[in-house]
This record gives structure tokens, C-alpha cells and sequence, in this order.
């Protein structure tokens, strides 16, 4: 009868490996390309994103075919990588548009786009679906009201979600503030909080973020990168290992 048990016991445990997955997971604000240099090189933003080797990133600030461009950012930067791009406009800038967007070294299964508030300007939250998770890409308004009402849009699309959601991006908020006390009631930050990402060269707050909802993570390592002057923030990544959707309670 032990040995039966343990049998079963062993292969619970060897079940439920299987059902969890390993996921680098990046963030990064990249400032259209222009770096604290002021140099504008949508290959050294790539560079970054090739080197670190992320499944999925959560990619805010970038253009597609506005005039001081004249090109799909995150196209350029996909190809540059090796990886597929998803992108969503937030507002018409200069004659062509500037939003979010996800990269990722899988292909999509659906993409989906949710409107969030912002007094000074629009912004929104991109869904992307791949085979066992979500990543939810967004960057929130500078104004708080407006983070906290979003927060609960977030909230509210996660709870509709049949796996794992990572939600990434810039946050705009520091974390004691009332949005990310507000994101934790539902989602793990994944991230080390203490690791800043902003400003660049002189690095003292941590507004960047990698969260996970609707399922278990495990982190296994975080990286803030600070060896790059590409954008005016740090990008961040996170190694989780993310098992399957907490069932809800009815």
C-alpha cells in the first residue's frame, strides 16, 4: 500500500512539472529608439531584446510611420531580432500613429485591444494569447485617478481569461502607490521592486513592472539591464515558472 502511494505521490509531482512552463518575460519602455544620448537606433533597442532572448516583450513608446520616422518601429526592430511584432495605435501622431506593442518568438493566437482612460492622452491595453498564457501589454496614464480606474479595466478583462495573464509594462507608479497597492489584491509582482529602471543613466525609481494573475508563478530570476543607454528607461525581465489557472470560485 506505501509503495502504491508512493507511486501516485510521484507521479502527481512529475504531473504537475509538466504542467508548469518556464517564460522569460521583458518589459521595456524604449523611447521610439532614442536613447539618453539622443542617438535614435532601432537596432540598438533590438540589440538589447536579442541579447536577453525573452519568449515575450511588453514594448511601450513607439511609432509606426509618423514623419520623423517614415517606418513600423517595432516591424524594424522584429526583423533586426527574430521575432513577431503586435502593434496597436493609442493616438495619431504626425502623420502616422504611436502606441504599444508585443513582441514575441511565437506566433499569436488571437490579439485583442482594450481602450484604457487618460486625460492627456489615450492609452490602452493590448492582449496577446499564445498557447498557455496571455501577455496583457500596457502603459498607463501619468495621471492617478486615471491608473486606478485602469487597474480595475485590467482586473476585469483578466477575470474573462482561461490561463495565466502576465501584465507588463509602464506603470507609471511607484510601489506603494495606490495603483500598484491596487494591481496586488489581484496580481503577483514579479519583478523586484527595489531594482529601479528609470532614469537610464541615473536609475532611482522602479515604474516598470512584470505582474502575473489568474494562475501560479514561481520567479526564478529577475534582471533589470542596466548596460544599456537605448531608451531613457531600463528594460527589466523575469524568469517564471507559471502552472495553469487558479479555478474560480462560484
Amino acid at each position: 500500500m506505501k509503495k502504491i502511494l508512493l507511486v501516485l505521490a510521484l507521479f502527481a509531482f512529475g504531473a504537475s512539472v509538466a504542467s508548469a512552463q518556464k517564460v522569460r518575460v521583458m518589459s521595456y519602455n524604449v523611447h521610439n529608439c532614442i536613447g539618453i544620448d539622443g542617438v535614435k537606433s532601432y537596432k540598438r533597442c533590438a540589440d538589447v531584446i536579442k541579447d536577453a532572448q525573452p519568449d515575450i516583450v511588453a514594448i511601450q513608446e513607439v511609432d509606426s510611420m509618423s514623419r520623423r520616422n517614415n517606418v513600423y518601429v517595432l516591424g524594424e526592430m522584429a526583423k533586426h531580432a527574430g521575432y513577431h511584432a503586435y502593434y496597436h495605435r493609442t493616438i495619431p501622431y504626425k502623420g502616422g500613429s504611436y502606441g504599444i506593442g508585443v513582441l514575441s518568438k511565437k506566433e499569436a493566437l488571437s490579439v485583442d485591444f482594450h481602450p484604457l482612460p487618460c486625460r492627456r492622452e489615450p492609452r490602452g491595453l493590448l492582449v496577446v494569447e499564445f498557447q498557455k498564457y496571455y501577455l496583457l501589454a500596457t502603459h498607463l496614464s501619468l495621471v492617478e485617478a486615471d491608473r486606478l480606474t485602469s487597474v480595475e479595466i485590467i482586473k476585469d478583462v483578466v477575470s474573462k481569461l482561461d490561463k495565466p495573464a502576465f501584465i507588463a509594462g509602464d506603470m507609471n507608479a511607484r510601489p506603494t502607490s495606490k495603483p500598484m497597492k491596487a494591481f496586488k489584491k489581484y496580481a503577483q509582482v514579479l519583478n523586484d521592486e527595489n531594482k529601479f529602471t528609470i532614469r537610464a543613466d541615473n536609475p532611482r525609481a522602479c515604474i516598470d513592472y512584470v505582474l502575473g494573475a489568474n494562475g501560479k508563478f514561481k520567479v526564478l530570476k529577475d534582471r533589470v539591464i542596466y548596460d544599456t543607454y537605448a531608451s531613457d528607461h531600463l528594460p527589466l525581465y523575469v524568469d517564471v515558472k507559471v502552472g495553469k489557472a487558479k479555478k474560480s470560485k462560484k
